[in-house]
């Protein structure tokens, strides 16, 4: 951080000649706000600029070296990620699954007193459910069959697969409808096999 005057306008010039070679003034009683100005201790570069241009003995011809900047990347953000898993998570079970894929529902068993997964193929064709039953049915699928760990797992195989931003995938989300709707499909099948 650097301290300059009260009221004083800084400029800071640069010749064309050398980016490194940088010089500062303070001239000129201007009324400022703050008495302290804070300058960023992360080098600020003009990615278009070259950092040192090199000339060969032919005048036209010369090469430039540019700096390498480094960006935030944004897959490697934990909050994105877990906004992205909650998200399709609430769409799996409030959206994709009640609406157009209800026949997951007849998989899942109610009993007196218990849920569980029904023992076969031929129950569940044989099961059906009922509206009412759709929130109990659901929350067992949620909490024993494909749980948000699952989706996380989904949607990162995808992010990772298809070299795309966690951002991105709101572009995909037709597909990954189908991704996920058939993961909890195979899931449940390979319970039954056991």
């Amino acid at each position: 951080m650097f301290r300059f005057p009260v009221g004083k306008v800084v400029t800071v010039e640069t010749t064309d000649d050398d980016i490194s070679d940088v010089s500062i003034s303070i001239s000129a009683d201007l009324p400022l706000r703050s008495e302290r100005l804070s300058v960023s201790s992360l080098p600020f570069v003009n990615y278009y600029l070259p950092s040192n241009i090199y000339y060969s003995d032919d005048p036209i011809m010369y090469s430039s070296v540019y700096r390498n900047v480094s960006y935030l990347d944004i897959n490697s953000d934990k909050e994105l990620q877990k906004k992205s898993t909650r998200f399709y998570y609430s769409q799996l079970y409030n959206r994709y699954i009640p609406d157009s894929n209800s026949e997951i529902l007849d998989f899942v068993k109610l009993g007196s007193k218990d849920i569980s997964l029904v023992k076969s193929m031929k129950e569940a064709k044989n099961n059906r459910t009922d509206e009412e039953d759709y929130g109990e049915k659901i929350n067992y699928l949620a909490d024993y069959v494909f749980s948000k760990t699952d989706v996380f797992s989904t949607l990162y195989d995808f992010v990772s697969r298809r070299r795309i931003n966690w951002w991105d995938l709101k572009y995909y989300s037709d597909q990954l409808e189908s991704i996920l709707v058939n993961k909890v499909k195979t899931k449940i099948r390979d319970m039954l096999m056991e």
